[in-house]
This record gives C-alpha cells, structure tokens and sequence, in this order.
C-alpha cells in the first residue's frame, strides 16, 4: 500500500485526534520543504516570507492585511522537538477528550482555546510595562490550542486516573496544574512570555467551556456547527443537470426495501468486523481488501 492511500485511510477512520496531527505535520512537512527549496536555490527569504505569512504577529497593522494567521499559527511549526512535544501532548488529550466527548467537541476546543490563547498573546502589549508581558516577536505552533483540549478535558473529569510513566496512576487535575504552575513560572521568568500568555489562555477556554458544558451550554460543539454551516452556505452551488433514468433491463430487477436493508445490514456487520480487528490487533493487521473496503465505506 502507498503512503498517501495509508493517510487517506488513516484519514477516513482515525478520527478527530489523528487528523490534527495529520494537519500540523503536513504543514510542517510543507514548511520544511520550502525553507529547503529556498535554500537549495541561495534565496533564504523564500521560507522566511512562507513561515510569516503562517505565524501570528500582535502588530495590528499586520493582522489587518493577514487575517488568517490567527488560524494558522495553531498549525504551524518550524522546529522539530516543538512539533513533536506538542504532538505528544495533543495525542494523550486528544485521545482523552475525544473518547469521552466526541471529536468534533474537541475540534471545537482545539480552534477556539488557539483563538483565545492568540488573544492573550495579542493583548499582552497592554498589559502594564513593568510586568514585562508584551511580546515583539511572532508566535506559531499548537501549544494553545492543544491546551484548550487538555484542560477542557482535565476539568470535565477531574478525577480520572492516567497513567504516566514512573509516576503511576495520578489524577488528571493534578497533572494540569502542575502544567499551569510551570506555565506561571516560565512568564515570570521573562522566557518566551508571548507563548507562555497563549497557553494560559487556551487553559482558561478549556476550563470555561468545560464549565459551561456541565450546565448544558455546548459552546464547542456549536462553534464547530456553525462553521460547517457557513462552509455550505460559501460553497457554490451546482447547476442542475437533466438526470436520464435507465428503465430497468429484463437481466436487472430494482431491489425492493428488504433486499435493499439486508445489503445495508451485511455491509454494516463487515465494516464492525473490520474495525473489531483493529481494536484486537491494530489497523497493520488488516488485508489490503479490508483496509480498501473500509476506506471506501468511510468515503
């Protein structure tokens, strides 16, 4: 099998989790590329204007003419290790939240715990000067978001023991607190206090919505919804075309409900057949016709 067809895959039936990292290794991958193509050709500037053009910046003139960074930034990484911690971070939350709340829920807290933690970064030129809080230098990577992801779920189920290596089982609200505690201490110390703002900020989405989600407010959720319902209203709309129906030949009788349920149903038990596999024996252990059979059942 391919690559891209085993990423298709992956794609189709890894869930939310698995998309995010897809999503912010690719566009490191493009970045990488870009830096390395620029390189090659003696032209540095070339992966230095298509890492700005991806980074947030607090300079209000250059939000107004790139107004998309607040986006990008959650996705974008330029240096390996922090690619790799955030994506370990974003795994073990991810695969937390998205268990219990389900991967659109955790979309929601992804995108909206990045667009708060960008706003604390933006707004800490304003704070008092002596506090040293305003940040002159651009700011990329998931951190904010993923923080967004790890408190929303450290708060919804406090309690829940996690496994962590020569520690043992420890309860989740002490493992974020001990993230916010270092958090405090690194802005204190004057130490990349823009990013250090943003992940505080995407902490307090996480709290906050995950307070809200207990008193029936779904403020992710509804986030999410209300994008795919512009995404639909922004699309353009196909024209309609003349549609010829074939009159059924005498080889080929048009299946009635039963038959047509019962095909519904063999295909349902295959694919839960398929992904018990996967939950015994992980996704490697599937043939080409079964992983080419549940891709196509994802489409």
């Amino acid at each position: 099998m391919s690559l891209t067809t085993d990423i298709k895959n992956q794609w189709a039936t890894g869930g939310m989790t698995k998309k995010l990292l897809i999503v912010n290794i690719g566009v490191f991958l493009v970045v990488w590329a870009v830096e390395l193509f620029g390189w090659l050709v003696g032209t540095s500037g070339i992966g230095a204007l298509f890492l700005n053009n991806l980074m947030g910046s607090n300079n209000w003139a250059w939000l107004a003419w790139h107004p998309w960074t607040p986006i990008t930034y959650m996705f974008t990484h330029q240096a390996p290790m922090h690619l790799f911690w955030n994506m370990v971070m974003l795994w073990f939350s991810g695969q937390l939240f998205e268990s219990l709340l389900g991967g659109q829920r955790m979309l929601g807290n992804y995108l909206l715990g990045g667009l708060c933690g960008f706003a604390f970064y933006a707004l800490g030129s304003f704070m008092p000067a002596h506090l040293s809080l305003a940040s002159n230098g651009p700011i990329l990577g998931a951190s904010a978001a993923v923080m967004g992801v790890f408190i929303g779920i450290a708060a919804y189920r406090p309690d829940m023991l996690v496994n962590l290596m020569l520690l043992g089982a420890v309860r989740l609200k002490y493992i974020a607190l001990a993230v916010l505690v270092l958090d405090l201490i690194a802005i204190r110390q004057g130490g990349n206090t823009g990013g250090h703002l943003a992940h505080l900020g995407g902490a307090l989405y996480g709290f906050v919505a995950a307070r809200q989600l207990a008193q029936g407010k779904d403020w992710s959720l509804g986030f999410v919804t209300w994008l795919e319902n512009l995404g639909q209203k922004l699309k353009p709309k196909k024209k309609s075309r003349m549609r010829v129906e074939k009159r059924p030949t005498g080889n080929s009788v048009p299946r009635n409900d039963a038959e047509y349920n019962a095909a519904k149903k063999q295909q349902q038990e295959r694919i839960d057949a398929i992904l018990d596999k996967i939950s015994k024996s992980g996704y490697g252990s599937l043939s080409k016709d079964e992983r080419d059979y549940l891709f196509k059942a994802g489409k």
